[in-house]
């Protein structure tokens, strides 16, 4: 429908007026005149002046497009009621947001359309400037020359460069397009051609636009974030009165609509409205959805609209934000400033001559005075006469713009109490950064002094009771061996007296009595090689899995019913090579340490996995490669602990109970036996926030599998094989013999290795095992082994000890494929280890 009206417009929007019109369907056959007024004019004709101007109502409807030279102009009149003037106060409203325009005119910025540029220097001549005087009021009253770049004139970058230079000014050139003009004057024409009564007043125009510059200064002016989004929804809801209209926080993704990072818009689902994001220097705000639009075929229109305003919107939010986070931190200075006068300790403000300008709440407790008793008042008066006075030199250390470190001193209270204080004194700076005064803070460590003693006193009985504990260590093992050898004879021949005295007799049933009292030592023996880590590791292919859920009811028994266990085992672990006993005793002594830590009760958490260290993870570690593992891990709800306290939990003795709670050899046996298996032991814990204890093993390469519980052993009927016996003990040398005679084996004795030797090479027959002690007097068993080997190599050996020697274990973990028995053992338990070893159809597949 062709547009049959005519408009007006001053000669410097002239161009973007008819590119405007020459690029709008809507807009085809409007008429364009220019008029005699402009920005450098003040409008004050009379009416008779303005009256041949426009058109009078037989001539139909006519836009006037104009900016400040049009303010005394009444919005209608009598001959006049179908004239509709668009744009108010500033003509630079009609191409960019009023907000960006006015916040650059109060910036000190000097704006300019590209029709006015084109002319500027016969601007500055009708003004009556020369160069000098040009420069001169500019540079006064302009910071900056901002061409508002409508895209009509390919020469004004040229034009705003030269001017800039002839008034030594900075330029700066903002693209705004005709996006703005354009909707604008195709939204009056169209209510102007479908019902010219229904228009609004001019005046009810000049209302809502001022309305929306008042809720761009009020949103601008936000001093939440909330505020600000509050504003914005107000805004767009009188600009466009969306059905829908919703603001989404960055990173709140519920019911968020999606839009991709680098797109400016994206259309609505319903294609009735557009989302938008907002940020502002890189920082990311949200998203703006505007949906349900009254006039959905309009919406690239009122997108056009929306994009500059939603800049501003973004420019809001982000300055409500600091607005707000300066809010908090002055509430939060407000709060320092309580803090300080409330502290418990002592902070004093003092002049550099050292005389006290302020006191607050903390001195007056520790020191008894109050704040009008010791202002004015020199610091000194605090220090004892017979003690050193800090301060003088503290003071000049000040003056000199030095640092002060911390000091410990004695200060006197009111009622004459000397205290132990930490005193720490700072410089006090003005605005000019100059040194004006002296800040004191000073705590009293009196009680801390004492406890300082106390921990003193304690850590000295601690260090007497270690040295105590590795002296009863050393004499634990040594006990222990001789014991081992005693209850040998007593459990052997006990055996023997069982085999050889009717069951039901008085003389059975008091050697019974007397070899469980011998297998009682025997425990306690064993528990003694414990503590003094002597034993020897016999290391199997196992499954972690097996060894926790077996060991689980134990664990329960130990730990409590005010603390739950929660499993979480993995599926087809690979096994490890590992000593069944020594995994038990790692899960008992974390269990310990985790149930201590939970006194009130909690949760401990048993999880097992096959974890892939790579070389991130292993290269702050010491002696842990990268590759497959299997982890152990132990979690506690407890206490948890300091990074001081982590430091130093597997050092031995080490412990965090009290007096007689604990040795502090729990955590550092887990260690030792984690590095015996070649493992090694991560902890995590903070402070209330628990612990969790990872230990890590090599991988034996085989997947755990379930199986069936393996058969109880039975002995291996002897068919006379001979065994050569070593032992310098006799009284056991003579019980192994007797015990192997019984059971069928032909017997060899000696007390030597030179006597088997010897022994050896007189024997003529088949020497089918040699059962040797390990640590004998001029040669050990294993090298005995080895020099016999030579002569006999389908011998075997069975090695027997009271404790771990590194002859056949390295640190303490038995070496592949020896056999070895522990001393002291029963006759039952020799006949299995016996007919386990020469059952086997080859010989000693690996040797000691």
């Amino acid at each position: 429908m062709k547009c049959d009206m005519k408009l007006w417009c001053c000669s410097y929007f002239l161009q973007e007026i008819e590119a405007v019109v020459a690029g709008s369907r809507e807009l085809s056959g409007l008429r364009v005149e220019t008029h005699a007024f402009s920005c450098r004019q003040n409008f004050q004709k009379d009416r008779a002046t303005r009256a041949h101007l426009f058109p009078n109502q037989t001539e139909g409807p006519g836009l006037i497009i104009s900016g400040g030279c049009f303010d005394a102009l009444p919005s209608t009149s009598e001959n006049h009621s179908n004239i509709i003037i668009p744009a108010t106060r500033i003509c630079f409203h009609l191409v960019a947001p009023a907000t960006l325009v006015d916040g650059l005119i109060a910036g000190g910025a000097y704006l300019m359309t590209p029709g006015w540029l084109s002319n500027w220097r016969q601007h500055i001549k009708d003004w009556g400037f020369d160069q000098e005087t040009a420069g001169q009021f500019f540079r006064e009253t302009t910071r900056e020359l901002i061409l508002f770049d409508t895209g009509v004139d390919n020469n004004c970058l040229d034009a705003l460069s030269a001017m800039g230079e002839y008034l030594d000014l900075p330029v700066r050139s903002i693209p705004v397009g005709l996006d703005m003009l354009r909707l604008s004057l195709e939204h009056l024409v169209m209510k102007l051609q479908q019902n010219q009564k229904s228009l609004p007043p001019p005046d009810q125009f000049f209302t809502d636009q001022l309305m929306a510059i008042d809720l761009i200064n009020v949103l601008i002016a936000s001093n939440s974030e909330k505020e600000a989004i509050d504003h914005i929804k107000e805004l767009f809801n009188l600009l466009f009165a969306p059905g829908r209209l919703n603001y989404f926080p960055a990173g709140n993704n519920k019911e968020c609509p999606v839009l991709r990072t680098k797109d400016k818009f994206a259309w609505t689902a319903s294609g009735c409205g557009f989302v938008i994001p907002l940020g502002y220097k890189e920082t990311s705000l949200g998203i703006l959805e505007i949906d349900n639009l009254a006039f959905p075929d309009y919406k690239e229109r009122y997108l056009i609209l929306a994009l500059p305003l939603t800049e501003v919107c973004s420019m809001a939010i982000f300055n409500a934000r600091i607005r707000e986070a300066r809010q908090k931190s002055e509430m939060a200075l407000q709060r320092m400033a309580r803090i300080v006068a409330s502290s418990d300790d002592a902070i004093i403000g003092k002049s550099l001559e050292g005389i006290i300008v302020s006191w607050n709440q903390g001195a007056g407790r520790i020191y008894g005075y109050d704040e009008s008793e010791v202002l004015g008042k020199h610091i000194s008066f605090l220090s004892p006469q017979d003690q050193p006075d800090e301060m003088p030199r503290m003071l000049d250390k000040i003056k000199a713009g030095r640092s002060v470190d911390q000091v410990e001193t004695v200060w006197i209270t009111k009622e004459g109490k000397l205290l132990n204080v930490s005193l720490q004194v700072s410089p006090i700076r003005d605005d000019n950064k100059r040194i004006v005064g002296a800040s004191s803070i000073a705590r009293d460590i009196t009680a801390e002094k004492q406890k300082i003693e106390k921990e003193k006193r304690s850590l000295e009985a601690q260090l007497r009771q270690s040295q105590k504990l590795e002296s009863v260590g050393r004499l634990a093992g040594g006990v222990a061996h001789d014991l081992n050898n005693m209850l040998a004879v007593i459990i052997g021949y006990s055996n023997f007296g069982l085999d050889d005295t009717p069951s039901g007799s008085v003389l059975h049933k008091d050697l019974e009595e007397i070899l469980q009292a011998a297998e009682r030592a025997k425990g306690l023996t064993r528990q003694l090689l414990a503590f003094a880590r002597k034993q020897i590791l016999e290391m199997s292919n196992l499954s972690i899995n097996t060894v926790i859920t077996g060991f689980a009811k134990m664990i329960k028994r130990l730990i409590g019913e005010d603390i739950s266990i929660k499993m979480v085992l993995g599926e087809s672990l690979p096994h490890i090579n590992a000593d069944p006993g020594m995994m038990e005793q790692i899960l008992l002594n974390l269990a310990v340490n985790a149930r201590d830590a939970m006194p009130d009760g909690g949760t401990l958490t048993i999880e097992t996995g096959k974890v892939t260290l790579d070389l991130e993870h292993t290269a702050e570690k010491l002696d842990v490669r990268p590759g497959e593992y299997l982890m152990l891990a132990m979690a506690d709800t407890g206490c948890g602990m300091d990074e001081k306290t982590r430091q130093m939990i597997f050092e031995p003795f080490f412990t965090t109970k009290g007096p007689g709670k604990g040795t502090g050899l729990g955590l550092s046996t887990v260690y030792g036996i984690v590095r015996q298996h070649g493992g090694s032991i991560w902890v995590y814990s903070e402070p209330l926030q628990g612990t969790v204890f990872k230990i890590y093993f090599p991988v034996s390469g085989t997947k755990e599998t379930a199986g069936k519980k393996k058969p109880e052993a039975t002995p291996w009927p002897p068919h006379g094989e001979t065994i050569l016996v070593v032992e310098d003990e006799e009284t056991i040398r003579q019980l192994i013999c007797s015990a192997l005679a019984r059971l069928g084996y032909a017997v060899l004795s000696s007390g030597t290795p030179l006597e088997a030797q010897a022994v050896e090479k007189s024997h003529k027959g088949v020497i089918h095992l040699m059962l040797t002690d390990v640590v004998m007097p001029g040669m050990n068993g294993k090298m005995l082994f080895e020099t016999i080997t030579h002569a006999r190599p389908e011998m075997k050996v069975l090695f027997m000890s009271g404790y771990t020697e590194n002859v056949i274990a390295e640190r303490g973990v038995l070496k592949e494929g020896v056999n070895f028995i522990q001393k002291p053992f029963s006759i039952k338990e020799l006949a299995l280890k016996l007919g386990s070893i020469l059952s086997q159809k080859d010989g000693n597949a690996i040797h000691p």
